[in-house]
């Protein structure tokens, strides 16, 4: 492969194997099922976590050791262990793995984990005297949970759900 777009082309071949078995129907509800699994991941999660952690890259809020650092670890599982299980999970029509021990998991990881470590980093800049750091975290992340897909955090949950990616 290699292409960008590659990926439509190999469709094709998937779309008609076996249609005595399948029905075109059938074949485009599972992309278009699949495909918004992904957008949903990408846009909610996946971007927004890039970017708090290139915010703090940014900020030299982490240091240049991979993996030292708690947030490296949570957004690695959040990436890649809990987003690829739901992914998968998707592309193979195993709702269980796709909402509980994935979307579920990534969820409660970025809003239970994510959140609070960065705005933890942001403050800890701020106690040093670093304050444009942290205002510059802070910022990020406000302006994510801003976002309509995110809003519920801070206006339509209970107050003690909302309390770990409030800022203080």
């Amino acid at each position: 492969m290699g292409r960008l777009g590659a990926w439509l082309e190999e469709r094709i071949p998937l779309s008609t194997a076996d249609l005595r078995a399948l029905t075109m129907d059938y074949v485009n509800d599972f992309y278009a099922q699949y495909d918004d699994l992904i957008v949903l991941y990408n846009e909610k999660f996946a971007k927004p976590g890039q970017m708090i952690m290139a915010t703090l890259a940014e900020q030299k809020l982490l240091t240049p050791v991979q993996f030292d650092e708690e947030i490296e670890w949570t957004w690695f599982y959040l990436w890649h262990h809990e987003g690829r299980r739901a992914r998968h999970g998707a592309s193979m029509m195993a709702p269980d793995y796709t909402h509980w021990h994935g979307m579920y998991e990534v969820a409660e990881r970025f809003y239970v984990e994510l959140i609070p470590q960065a705005r933890e980093l942001a403050a800890a800049a701020r106690a040093r005297g670093e304050e444009a750091k942290a205002v510059a975290v802070e910022a990020e992340i406000d302006a994510i949970l801003e976002r309509p897909e995110h809003r519920w955090a801070k206006a339509g949950a209970n107050p003690a759900a909302v309390a770990p990616v409030s800022r203080p």
